[in-house]
């Protein structure tokens, strides 16, 4: 008797990881879908051929899948965080440096996010308005978009064989204190040529006096690891951006986050949070700054925005945080802008079918999704109140949420567009992205991504493609 109850508890517990593996098989997501919690895109149904079968790659793929489509992993991975930071190995210099974290988050909030270099443009103003500099600063050089924009993209100028040769293999690496760099990961050949070659097919879909920029965003914890360790590291780098820039058509521009972003942070600028995977207001305002300066456009400044400010968020991994710097609670600073002109939001699908209105902004969430409310699916259309001739289309994951209200004053519509697998424009867009920048008379678009999205991702190298047809 005393044998056979374990196993009869072996054999019941084999049947229902049995029976469960068989529904994952059947009812998960065939093609992958994406794990917010983890950053990462999930393994879909993998084809079966049996030269695969035989090679090990099915078989490989399959225990992916069924491990990847598990219902309820993102709370176990959740509470695996939680007891792994019970049991924590870390080593006493390290928790030191972790505990510095409060230390530094205050210092961030600190920070001063005001420019003087900027020039201000009045609620009321138009994109075409002339900027009314702060004192004794001059206003920039105002070039409209159009035919008097930049007739040429830096990739038209002489550029050096070495940085257009894509075989190269380029890296984003953090920089060690004694002058070394730390590879973080690398962007190979092939993940290369096909992102320049994505992004050249949307400069054909766009007008002639259009553009296609492009960025990628690492997310708070490659930031967080320089900021937090300052006796090993300075401060990162990536040397993939030149490389695409030579490689692209002219009217594509390609901006360097890591580049930009870097003397703010250093400067102590919440342009990061600590408790969320992705970028602050801030740290999405100075990189859409550098890209309007580049087409000389008059700047809106940061302080011209009004902000609901909410000084307890807590973000997505948060939770982790915690557990494994060993103390309780620990919050971000979140600051969402109000529109500068009355806007207003819809959500489309079948290209010119009005869902419903949606709020613009959420500012009451203490979210990062209190940015525009979310993602909203399948084509999300903002109305910005400005009068400036031109309409932008933004292709992003969650990172693109941040980044449109502060382009919002210099279109008169900025449409945004999420292609993961989690979101419903496969299924809802009812046309190809082509026939939507055509219908809504686009103008730029804009890649606004994460490094989970960006360059090395399916995102950029095979479904951005796919979809604008």
């Amino acid at each position: 008797m005393k044998k056979k109850v374990p196993f009869i508890a072996a054999y019941w517990w084999c049947m229902v990881l049995f029976v469960l593996g068989i529904a994952v098989l059947f009812l998960g997501n065939h093609d992958g879908g994406v794990s917010e919690a983890e950053n990462r895109s999930l393994q879909g149904m993998p084809k079966f051929t049996f030269a695969r079968w035989f090679n090990g790659e099915f078989s490989s793929e399959l225990e992916a899948y069924l491990s990847d489509q598990m219902p309820g992993r993102d709370p176990i991975l959740k509470a695996s965080g939680r007891v792994l930071g019970i049991f924590d190995a870390t080593s006493e210099k390290d928790r030191i440096l972790d505990q510095n974290m409060i230390e530094e988050l205050e210092d961030m909030n600190e920070g001063d996010a005001s420019d003087e270099s900027d020039s201000v443009i009045s609620v009321d103003a138009t994109f075409g308005a002339t900027p009314q500099p702060l004192p004794e600063t001059p206003a920039p050089e105002q070039t409209p978009f159009g035919d008097d924009a930049p007739t040429a993209s830096p990739a038209a100028t002489p550029v050096d064989p070495a940085v257009k040769d894509t075989s190269v293999v380029r890296r984003f690496a953090l920089k060690r204190t004694d002058g070394t760099l730390s590879t973080q990961f690398r962007f190979g050949q092939d993940a290369i040529e096909k992102t320049c070659a994505a992004l050249n097919a949307y400069r054909s879909a766009v007008p002639d006096d259009g553009n296609v920029i492009f960025t990628y965003i690492p997310y708070s914890q490659d930031a967080n690891e320089w900021l937090l360790e300052p006796d090993k590291f300075v401060g990162w780098t990536s040397d993939v951006e030149p490389t695409l820039q030579a490689n692209v058509n002219e009217g594509v521009y390609i901006f360097s986050t890591v580049e930009e972003l870097e003397p703010h942070m250093q400067a102590g600028e919440l342009c990061y949070f600590k408790t969320d995977h992705h970028w602050a207001g801030l740290g999405a305002y100075y990189v859409q700054r550098m890209m309007m300066r580049t087409f000389h456009q008059p700047i809106v400044s940061y302080d011209d925005f009004e902000f609901t400010v909410h000084e307890k968020f807590a973000g997505s991994i948060a939770s982790s945080v915690h557990a494994l710097a060993g103390y309780g609670d620990l919050y971000d600073r979140l600051e969402i802008p109000s529109p500068l002109a009355p806007a207003r939001a819809f959500e489309y699908r079948n290209l010119d079918q009005m869902i419903k209105e949606v709020r613009y902004m959420e500012p009451e969430r203490v979210v990062y999704a209190a940015f525009l409310g979310g993602t909203h699916d399948p084509f999300y259309v903002a109305e910005t109140g400005f009068h400036t001739g031109r309409n932008a289309l933004v292709i992003c994951d969650s990172f693109g949420l941040a980044f449109v209200p502060f382009a919002a004053p210099y279109y008169d519509h900025v449409c945004l567009v999420d292609l993961r697998d989690s979101h419903t424009f496969v299924t809802q867009g009812g046309a190809s992205l082509r026939k939507y920048i055509e219908h809504y008379e686009i103008d730029d678009v804009y890649f606004i991504v994460s490094r989970g999205c960006g360059v090395n991702s399916s995102y950029m190298q095979r479904i951005v493609t796919k979809y604008l047809g």
